[in-house]
Protein backbone atom coordinates (compact mmCIF):
# COMPACT_ATOMS: atom_id res chain seq x y z
CA UNK A 1 0.00 0.00 0.00
CA UNK A 2 1.38 3.65 -0.89
CA UNK A 3 2.54 5.45 2.52
CA UNK A 4 0.11 7.85 3.68
CA UNK A 5 0.36 10.01 6.79
CA UNK A 6 -1.65 8.46 9.69
CA UNK A 7 -2.01 4.86 11.35
CA UNK A 8 -2.14 1.77 9.19
CA UNK A 9 -6.09 1.77 9.98
CA UNK A 10 -6.51 5.40 8.49
CA UNK A 11 -4.70 4.38 5.86
CA UNK A 12 -6.90 1.33 5.06
CA UNK A 13 -9.94 3.28 6.01
CA UNK A 14 -9.08 6.45 3.44
CA UNK A 15 -8.25 3.84 0.70
CA UNK A 16 -11.98 2.29 1.51
CA UNK A 17 -13.48 5.76 1.70
CA UNK A 18 -11.82 7.11 -1.57
CA UNK A 19 -13.36 4.01 -3.56
CA UNK A 20 -17.05 4.79 -1.66
CA UNK A 21 -16.93 8.81 -2.84
CA UNK A 22 -15.65 8.01 -6.34
CA UNK A 23 -18.22 5.45 -6.62
CA UNK A 24 -15.99 2.15 -7.41
CA UNK A 25 -18.00 0.61 -4.08
CA UNK A 26 -21.66 1.36 -4.53
CA UNK A 27 -24.21 1.29 -1.76
CA UNK A 28 -25.09 -2.65 -0.94
CA UNK A 29 -21.99 -3.89 -2.19
CA UNK A 30 -20.16 -6.52 -0.31
CA UNK A 31 -16.20 -5.27 0.93
CA UNK A 32 -13.75 -7.90 0.41
CA UNK A 33 -13.10 -10.28 3.33
CA UNK A 34 -10.58 -9.06 6.07
CA UNK A 35 -8.39 -11.58 4.95
CA UNK A 36 -8.30 -10.62 1.40
CA UNK A 37 -8.06 -6.89 2.14
CA UNK A 38 -5.08 -8.10 4.19
CA UNK A 39 -3.04 -9.75 1.34
CA UNK A 40 -4.02 -6.90 -1.06
CA UNK A 41 -2.81 -3.98 0.94
CA UNK A 42 -0.11 -5.68 2.88
CA UNK A 43 -1.22 -5.11 6.35
CA UNK A 44 -2.81 -7.09 9.28
CA UNK A 45 -6.01 -8.60 9.49
CA UNK A 46 -6.17 -6.73 12.91
CA UNK A 47 -5.77 -3.46 10.94
CA UNK A 48 -8.39 -4.33 7.84
CA UNK A 49 -10.57 -5.22 11.07
CA UNK A 50 -9.80 -2.15 13.05
CA UNK A 51 -10.15 0.08 9.83
CA UNK A 52 -13.47 -1.97 8.47
CA UNK A 53 -14.89 -1.06 12.62
CA UNK A 54 -13.77 2.61 12.24
CA UNK A 55 -16.08 2.86 9.02
CA UNK A 56 -18.92 1.08 10.49
CA UNK A 57 -18.92 3.90 13.23
CA UNK A 58 -18.70 6.27 10.83
CA UNK A 59 -21.88 4.93 9.15
CA UNK A 60 -20.13 4.01 5.79
CA UNK A 61 -20.63 0.61 6.11
CA UNK A 62 -22.33 -2.16 7.74
CA UNK A 63 -22.03 -5.35 9.14
CA UNK A 64 -23.95 -8.50 8.47
CA UNK A 65 -23.73 -11.41 10.08
CA UNK A 66 -22.19 -14.49 8.63
CA UNK A 67 -21.69 -12.44 5.50
CA UNK A 68 -18.96 -9.69 6.27
CA UNK A 69 -19.13 -5.48 5.67
CA UNK A 70 -21.42 -3.82 3.27
CA UNK A 71 -21.42 -0.28 1.82
CA UNK A 72 -24.07 1.18 4.05
CA UNK A 73 -27.43 2.81 2.07
CA UNK A 74 -27.21 6.78 1.89
CA UNK A 75 -29.67 8.63 2.85
CA UNK A 76 -31.72 10.81 0.80
CA UNK A 77 -29.39 13.42 -1.22
CA UNK A 78 -29.87 17.16 0.32
CA UNK A 79 -29.26 19.99 -2.01
CA UNK A 80 -26.14 21.82 -0.98
CA UNK A 81 -27.06 25.57 1.03
CA UNK A 82 -26.73 28.51 -1.51
CA UNK A 83 -24.31 31.06 -1.17
CA UNK A 84 -24.35 34.67 -1.65
CA UNK A 85 -22.88 36.12 -5.22
CA UNK A 86 -23.43 39.54 -4.38
CA UNK A 87 -20.28 41.41 -3.55
CA UNK A 88 -20.32 45.29 -2.22
CA UNK A 89 -17.44 47.23 -1.69
CA UNK A 90 -19.75 49.55 0.68
CA UNK A 91 -18.28 49.18 4.24
CA UNK A 92 -21.63 47.94 7.00
CA UNK A 93 -21.73 49.04 10.58
CA UNK A 94 -22.64 46.09 12.54
CA UNK A 95 -25.67 45.39 14.79
CA UNK A 96 -27.72 42.55 14.04
CA UNK A 97 -31.03 43.21 17.16
CA UNK A 98 -31.38 39.26 17.78
CA UNK A 99 -27.57 38.95 19.17
CA UNK A 100 -28.38 39.18 22.24
CA UNK A 101 -31.49 37.06 22.66
CA UNK A 102 -29.46 34.50 20.84
CA UNK A 103 -26.68 34.96 23.38
CA UNK A 104 -28.73 34.92 26.23
CA UNK A 105 -30.25 30.95 24.84
CA UNK A 106 -26.86 29.79 25.07
CA UNK A 107 -26.85 30.61 29.01
CA UNK A 108 -29.77 28.23 29.54
CA UNK A 109 -29.33 24.76 31.03
CA UNK A 110 -33.09 23.39 29.99
CA UNK A 111 -32.74 23.32 26.49
CA UNK A 112 -31.66 20.54 23.96
CA UNK A 113 -28.62 22.64 22.56
CA UNK A 114 -28.41 22.66 18.83
CA UNK A 115 -27.19 26.56 19.20
CA UNK A 116 -23.81 26.18 20.71
CA UNK A 117 -20.63 25.18 18.81
CA UNK A 118 -19.40 23.13 21.01
CA UNK A 119 -17.72 19.53 21.27
CA UNK A 120 -19.42 17.54 23.94
CA UNK A 121 -16.24 14.75 23.42
CA UNK A 122 -13.89 17.12 25.11
CA UNK A 123 -15.60 16.19 28.22
CA UNK A 124 -14.36 13.02 28.26
CA UNK A 125 -11.30 14.79 29.54
CA UNK A 126 -12.53 16.01 32.77
CA UNK A 127 -10.79 13.49 35.13
CA UNK A 128 -7.61 13.77 33.47
CA UNK A 129 -7.20 17.48 33.43
CA UNK A 130 -8.63 17.29 36.91
CA UNK A 131 -5.53 14.77 37.62
CA UNK A 132 -2.98 16.82 36.12
CA UNK A 133 -4.37 20.17 37.83
CA UNK A 134 -4.03 17.93 41.51
CA UNK A 135 -0.66 17.30 40.87
CA UNK A 136 0.29 20.57 39.30
CA UNK A 137 -1.14 22.00 43.25
CA UNK A 138 0.53 19.23 44.66
CA UNK A 139 4.34 20.20 43.14
CA UNK A 140 3.59 23.88 43.25
CA UNK A 141 1.46 24.56 45.88
CA UNK A 142 1.64 28.64 45.77
CA UNK A 143 0.71 28.49 42.25
CA UNK A 144 -2.63 30.21 42.69
CA UNK A 145 -0.75 33.84 43.94
CA UNK A 146 1.99 33.56 41.13
CA UNK A 147 1.66 35.88 38.80
CA UNK A 148 2.52 35.23 34.93
CA UNK A 149 3.12 38.74 32.69
CA UNK A 150 2.85 38.22 28.93
CA UNK A 151 3.27 36.42 26.15
CA UNK A 152 2.62 33.89 28.76
CA UNK A 153 4.22 30.44 30.43
CA UNK A 154 7.11 29.60 28.37
CA UNK A 155 6.52 25.95 28.40
CA UNK A 156 2.80 26.32 27.12
CA UNK A 157 4.08 28.86 24.34
CA UNK A 158 6.66 25.95 23.66
CA UNK A 159 4.35 22.99 22.62
CA UNK A 160 2.00 25.72 21.02
CA UNK A 161 5.10 26.10 18.49
CA UNK A 162 5.79 22.94 18.24
CA UNK A 163 1.99 21.95 17.34
CA UNK A 164 1.93 24.84 14.87
CA UNK A 165 4.97 23.15 13.32
CA UNK A 166 3.62 19.83 12.83
CA UNK A 167 1.03 21.35 10.17
CA UNK A 168 3.52 23.85 8.37
CA UNK A 169 3.95 26.86 10.48
CA UNK A 170 6.93 27.36 11.46
CA UNK A 171 6.95 29.90 14.48
CA UNK A 172 9.15 30.86 17.33
CA UNK A 173 7.69 30.43 21.04
CA UNK A 174 8.53 33.91 21.68
CA UNK A 175 6.23 34.81 18.96
CA UNK A 176 3.43 32.80 20.81
CA UNK A 177 1.46 35.31 22.89
CA UNK A 178 -1.37 33.79 25.57
CA UNK A 179 -4.59 34.94 25.52
CA UNK A 180 -7.93 34.10 27.37
CA UNK A 181 -9.58 32.17 24.49
CA UNK A 182 -9.86 33.11 20.60
CA UNK A 183 -12.09 35.89 21.29
CA UNK A 184 -9.37 37.71 23.34
CA UNK A 185 -6.77 37.13 20.54
CA UNK A 186 -9.11 38.43 17.95
CA UNK A 187 -9.86 41.77 19.95
CA UNK A 188 -5.79 41.68 20.67
CA UNK A 189 -5.26 41.59 16.70
CA UNK A 190 -7.79 44.28 15.79
CA UNK A 191 -6.96 46.52 18.45
CA UNK A 192 -3.13 46.46 17.12
CA UNK A 193 -4.41 46.74 13.71
CA UNK A 194 -7.57 49.25 13.35
CA UNK A 195 -8.52 52.36 14.58
CA UNK A 196 -12.11 53.01 15.31
CA UNK A 197 -13.83 53.60 11.79
CA UNK A 198 -11.51 51.72 9.92
CA UNK A 199 -12.86 49.03 7.71
CA UNK A 200 -12.00 44.88 8.23
CA UNK A 201 -12.68 42.59 5.87
CA UNK A 202 -15.08 39.23 6.37
CA UNK A 203 -16.70 36.12 5.36
CA UNK A 204 -20.43 36.12 4.58
CA UNK A 205 -22.02 33.66 6.50
CA UNK A 206 -19.35 34.24 9.72
CA UNK A 207 -19.06 33.64 13.32
CA UNK A 208 -21.32 35.98 14.24
CA UNK A 209 -19.04 36.53 17.46
CA UNK A 210 -16.75 38.14 15.09
CA UNK A 211 -19.63 40.38 13.96
CA UNK A 212 -20.07 41.49 17.60
CA UNK A 213 -16.27 42.04 18.18
CA UNK A 214 -16.20 44.02 15.18
CA UNK A 215 -19.34 46.32 16.17
CA UNK A 216 -17.88 46.68 19.73
CA UNK A 217 -14.36 48.01 18.59
CA UNK A 218 -16.55 50.67 16.32
CA UNK A 219 -15.71 48.70 13.40
CA UNK A 220 -16.88 48.29 9.55
CA UNK A 221 -17.00 45.41 7.75
CA UNK A 222 -17.29 44.47 3.86
CA UNK A 223 -17.92 40.80 3.12
CA UNK A 224 -17.19 38.73 0.62
CA UNK A 225 -18.95 35.26 0.44
CA UNK A 226 -18.16 31.64 1.87
CA UNK A 227 -19.22 29.13 -0.37
CA UNK A 228 -20.61 26.07 1.70
CA UNK A 229 -18.40 23.46 -0.58
CA UNK A 230 -15.84 25.62 -2.27
CA UNK A 231 -14.76 28.10 0.80
CA UNK A 232 -13.78 31.71 0.13
CA UNK A 233 -14.84 33.36 -2.95
CA UNK A 234 -11.45 34.64 -4.47
CA UNK A 235 -12.58 36.44 -6.85
CA UNK A 236 -15.09 38.70 -4.70
CA UNK A 237 -12.05 38.85 -2.19
CA UNK A 238 -9.69 40.69 -5.19
CA UNK A 239 -12.92 42.55 -6.52
CA UNK A 240 -13.73 44.52 -2.75
CA UNK A 241 -10.00 44.55 -1.83
CA UNK A 242 -9.17 46.71 -5.03
CA UNK A 243 -11.85 49.20 -4.70
CA UNK A 244 -12.04 49.76 -0.44
CA UNK A 245 -9.50 51.01 2.06
CA UNK A 246 -9.56 47.38 4.15
CA UNK A 247 -7.25 47.89 7.56
CA UNK A 248 -7.13 43.91 8.11
CA UNK A 249 -8.92 40.76 6.96
CA UNK A 250 -10.52 38.30 9.24
CA UNK A 251 -11.08 35.23 7.93
CA UNK A 252 -11.59 31.28 9.05
CA UNK A 253 -8.52 28.63 7.69
CA UNK A 254 -11.13 25.93 7.47
CA UNK A 255 -13.86 24.45 8.61
CA UNK A 256 -16.16 28.40 8.52
CA UNK A 257 -18.85 28.65 11.27
CA UNK A 258 -21.27 28.56 9.84
CA UNK A 259 -21.16 27.17 6.48
CA UNK A 260 -18.27 24.05 7.50
CA UNK A 261 -16.54 24.81 4.58
CA UNK A 262 -12.51 24.59 4.40
CA UNK A 263 -11.18 26.95 1.57
CA UNK A 264 -8.47 24.82 -0.94
CA UNK A 265 -4.79 25.36 0.08
CA UNK A 266 -4.32 26.99 -3.57
CA UNK A 267 -7.32 29.51 -3.14
CA UNK A 268 -5.59 29.98 0.23
CA UNK A 269 -2.03 31.04 -1.63
CA UNK A 270 -3.93 33.45 -3.87
CA UNK A 271 -5.96 35.16 -1.39
CA UNK A 272 -2.53 35.94 0.65
CA UNK A 273 -0.94 37.27 -2.53
CA UNK A 274 -4.41 39.86 -3.29
CA UNK A 275 -4.12 40.82 0.33
CA UNK A 276 -0.32 41.30 0.30
CA UNK A 277 -0.77 42.90 -2.86
CA UNK A 278 -2.67 45.54 -1.28
CA UNK A 279 -0.80 45.77 2.07
CA UNK A 280 -3.66 44.15 4.20
CA UNK A 281 -2.90 42.08 7.47
CA UNK A 282 -5.00 38.93 7.74
CA UNK A 283 -6.00 37.93 10.74
CA UNK A 284 -6.74 33.80 10.45
CA UNK A 285 -9.15 32.50 12.83
CA UNK A 286 -8.03 28.75 12.94
CA UNK A 287 -10.29 27.15 15.93
CA UNK A 288 -11.71 24.54 13.93
CA UNK A 289 -8.94 23.18 12.67
CA UNK A 290 -7.65 20.00 14.69
CA UNK A 291 -11.34 19.34 13.78
CA UNK A 292 -10.99 17.84 10.31
CA UNK A 293 -13.01 14.42 9.37
CA UNK A 294 -9.93 13.33 6.85
CA UNK A 295 -6.30 12.33 7.88
CA UNK A 296 -4.61 15.32 7.19
CA UNK A 297 -5.36 18.51 8.69
CA UNK A 298 -5.87 21.77 6.33
CA UNK A 299 -3.27 23.78 6.22
CA UNK A 300 -3.29 27.64 7.96
CA UNK A 301 -2.91 30.35 5.95
CA UNK A 302 0.36 30.55 8.38
CA UNK A 303 1.91 27.97 6.83
CA UNK A 304 1.42 29.21 3.61
CA UNK A 305 2.29 32.90 4.65
CA UNK A 306 5.82 33.92 3.72
CA UNK A 307 5.61 37.59 4.31
CA UNK A 308 5.01 37.80 7.96
CA UNK A 309 1.63 39.06 7.70
CA UNK A 310 -0.50 36.58 8.88
CA UNK A 311 -1.78 36.96 12.66
CA UNK A 312 -3.09 33.55 13.74
CA UNK A 313 -5.74 33.40 16.36
CA UNK A 314 -6.70 29.75 17.99
CA UNK A 315 -7.44 27.97 21.51
CA UNK A 316 -8.51 24.44 22.86
CA UNK A 317 -12.02 25.29 23.79
CA UNK A 318 -13.29 23.22 20.79
CA UNK A 319 -11.36 20.20 21.42
CA UNK A 320 -9.96 20.34 25.33
CA UNK A 321 -10.98 22.40 28.25
CA UNK A 322 -14.13 24.88 27.09
CA UNK A 323 -13.90 26.34 30.56
CA UNK A 324 -10.20 26.99 30.71
CA UNK A 325 -9.82 29.97 28.63
CA UNK A 326 -6.76 29.03 26.67
CA UNK A 327 -5.85 30.65 23.62
CA UNK A 328 -3.27 32.06 21.93
CA UNK A 329 -2.30 34.77 18.80
CA UNK A 330 0.56 34.64 16.80
CA UNK A 331 2.70 37.01 14.88
CA UNK A 332 6.26 37.37 13.63
CA UNK A 333 6.18 40.94 12.67
CA UNK A 334 4.15 42.37 15.43
CA UNK A 335 4.61 40.51 18.79
CA UNK A 336 5.71 43.34 20.65
CA UNK A 337 2.61 44.96 19.89
CA UNK A 338 0.05 42.64 21.30
CA UNK A 339 1.77 41.79 24.02
CA UNK A 340 1.63 45.29 24.91
CA UNK A 341 -2.25 44.97 24.08
CA UNK A 342 -2.30 41.57 26.49
CA UNK A 343 -1.39 43.06 29.39
CA UNK A 344 -3.52 46.16 28.59
CA UNK A 345 -6.73 44.42 28.38
CA UNK A 346 -6.67 41.90 31.02
CA UNK A 347 -2.73 42.08 32.16
CA UNK A 348 -2.65 37.99 32.33
CA UNK A 349 -4.01 34.53 31.31
CA UNK A 350 -4.70 32.42 34.26
CA UNK A 351 -1.30 31.30 35.52
CA UNK A 352 -2.95 27.10 36.73
CA UNK A 353 -4.43 27.01 33.74
CA UNK A 354 -1.39 27.48 31.97
CA UNK A 355 0.50 24.94 33.60
CA UNK A 356 -2.12 22.17 33.18
CA UNK A 357 -2.49 22.65 29.73
CA UNK A 358 1.41 22.67 29.06
CA UNK A 359 1.23 19.44 30.89
CA UNK A 360 -1.08 18.11 28.93
CA UNK A 361 0.06 18.67 25.36
CA UNK A 362 3.41 17.91 26.97
CA UNK A 363 2.46 14.04 27.72
CA UNK A 364 1.92 13.15 23.97
CA UNK A 365 -1.70 11.80 24.36
CA UNK A 366 -3.38 15.19 22.98
CA UNK A 367 -3.85 13.29 19.02
CA UNK A 368 -5.27 10.59 20.48
CA UNK A 369 -7.89 12.19 22.25
CA UNK A 370 -8.37 14.90 18.67
CA UNK A 371 -8.81 11.14 16.81
CA UNK A 372 -11.41 10.29 19.36
CA UNK A 373 -13.05 13.85 18.78
CA UNK A 374 -12.60 13.89 14.95
CA UNK A 375 -14.96 10.37 14.69
CA UNK A 376 -17.44 11.21 16.90
CA UNK A 377 -18.19 14.56 14.73
CA UNK A 378 -17.96 12.70 11.77
CA UNK A 379 -20.68 9.88 12.91
CA UNK A 380 -22.55 13.13 14.36
CA UNK A 381 -23.02 14.83 11.68
CA UNK A 382 -23.60 11.88 9.38
CA UNK A 383 -26.73 11.01 11.82
CA UNK A 384 -27.82 14.57 11.80
CA UNK A 385 -27.98 15.03 8.50
CA UNK A 386 -29.94 11.45 8.04
CA UNK A 387 -32.30 13.18 10.52
CA UNK A 388 -32.74 16.75 9.04
CA UNK A 389 -33.12 14.61 5.33
CA UNK A 390 -36.43 12.76 7.19
CA UNK A 391 -37.78 15.71 8.90
CA UNK A 392 -37.41 18.92 7.33
CA UNK A 393 -39.11 20.02 4.05
CA UNK A 394 -38.49 19.39 0.75
CA UNK A 395 -36.33 22.47 -0.67
CA UNK A 396 -34.08 22.23 2.53
CA UNK A 397 -30.31 22.18 1.75
CA UNK A 398 -27.62 21.27 4.22
CA UNK A 399 -23.67 21.78 4.23
CA UNK A 400 -21.78 18.62 3.89
CA UNK A 401 -19.11 19.66 5.85
CA UNK A 402 -15.18 17.95 6.25
CA UNK A 403 -14.41 19.47 10.15
CA UNK A 404 -15.79 21.04 12.70
CA UNK A 405 -18.79 20.95 14.70
CA UNK A 406 -22.19 22.61 12.75
CA UNK A 407 -24.62 22.31 9.75
CA UNK A 408 -25.71 24.92 7.46
CA UNK A 409 -29.41 24.54 6.33
CA UNK A 410 -31.09 26.70 4.07
CA UNK A 411 -34.40 26.44 4.85
CA UNK A 412 -37.35 27.03 1.95
CA UNK A 413 -38.22 30.85 1.15
CA UNK A 414 -41.05 31.14 3.14
CA UNK A 415 -39.81 29.66 6.18
CA UNK A 416 -38.34 32.85 8.42
CA UNK A 417 -35.38 31.39 10.19
CA UNK A 418 -35.94 34.33 13.02
CA UNK A 419 -39.44 32.85 13.69
CA UNK A 420 -38.51 29.20 14.04
CA UNK A 421 -35.91 30.35 16.51
CA UNK A 422 -38.26 31.81 18.74
CA UNK A 423 -40.82 29.21 17.95
CA UNK A 424 -38.14 26.42 18.67
CA UNK A 425 -37.06 28.31 21.98
CA UNK A 426 -40.94 28.15 23.02
CA UNK A 427 -40.31 24.45 22.63
CA UNK A 428 -36.91 24.42 24.78
CA UNK A 429 -34.75 23.87 21.21
CA UNK A 430 -31.81 26.25 20.96
CA UNK A 431 -30.73 26.60 17.35
CA UNK A 432 -29.09 30.19 15.45
CA UNK A 433 -31.20 31.55 13.33
CA UNK A 434 -28.83 32.66 10.01
CA UNK A 435 -29.57 36.48 9.52
CA UNK A 436 -26.87 37.19 12.68
CA UNK A 437 -24.06 35.67 10.42
CA UNK A 438 -23.92 38.42 8.31
CA UNK A 439 -23.39 42.01 9.14
CA UNK A 440 -26.27 42.45 6.06
CA UNK A 441 -29.06 41.08 6.83
CA UNK A 442 -29.04 38.20 4.31
CA UNK A 443 -29.67 34.48 5.19
CA UNK A 444 -33.12 34.81 6.87
CA UNK A 445 -34.23 31.66 6.03
CA UNK A 446 -31.57 29.88 7.19
CA UNK A 447 -30.20 28.60 10.85
CA UNK A 448 -27.22 26.74 12.07
CA UNK A 449 -26.84 23.92 13.99
CA UNK A 450 -24.64 22.07 16.16
CA UNK A 451 -23.62 18.52 15.76
CA UNK A 452 -21.37 18.67 18.15
CA UNK A 453 -23.45 16.42 20.37
CA UNK A 454 -24.79 12.89 20.09
CA UNK A 455 -28.19 12.07 18.11
CA UNK A 456 -29.88 10.56 21.42
CA UNK A 457 -34.02 10.73 21.79
CA UNK A 458 -34.33 13.26 22.59
CA UNK A 459 -32.03 15.23 20.07
CA UNK A 460 -33.91 13.03 17.31
CA UNK A 461 -37.04 14.55 18.78
CA UNK A 462 -35.82 17.93 18.94
CA UNK A 463 -35.25 17.89 15.06
CA UNK A 464 -38.75 16.34 14.41
CA UNK A 465 -40.14 19.03 15.92
CA UNK A 466 -37.60 21.71 14.01
CA UNK A 467 -38.64 20.30 10.86
CA UNK A 468 -42.57 20.45 11.35
CA UNK A 469 -42.40 24.30 12.25
CA UNK A 470 -40.28 24.75 8.89
CA UNK A 471 -42.87 22.52 6.65
CA UNK A 472 -46.17 25.24 8.65
CA UNK A 473 -44.68 28.35 8.73
CA UNK A 474 -46.46 31.17 9.81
Amino acid sequence: MAARKGLRYEQVADLVERQIASGSLKPHDRLPSVRTMSRNVGVSVGTVVQAYLHLERRGLLETRPRSGFFVAPRAAALELPSARRSRSRTPRTVAPRVVDTVLASLARTDLVALNSAVTSPAARLNGRLNGLTRRVLRELPNLPNVFVMPPGHEPLRREIAKRMALYGASVDPDDVVITNGTMEALSLALGVLCRPGDTVLVESPTYFGILQLLEHLRLKVVEVPNHPERGIDVAALEYVTAGSRIAAAVLQSSFNNPTGAATPDDAKRRILAILDRHGIPLIEDDIYGDLHFGNERPKPFAALDDTGSVITCASISKSVALGFRIGWVVSPRYTTELVRAKFCTSVATPTLQQHVVARYLGEGLHDRHLRRVREELATNVRCFTEAIAAAFPAGTGVSRPQGGVVLWLELPKDVDGLKLFQAALARRIGIAPGLIFSASGHYRNFIRLSAGVRLTADVEKAIEVLGRLARSPS
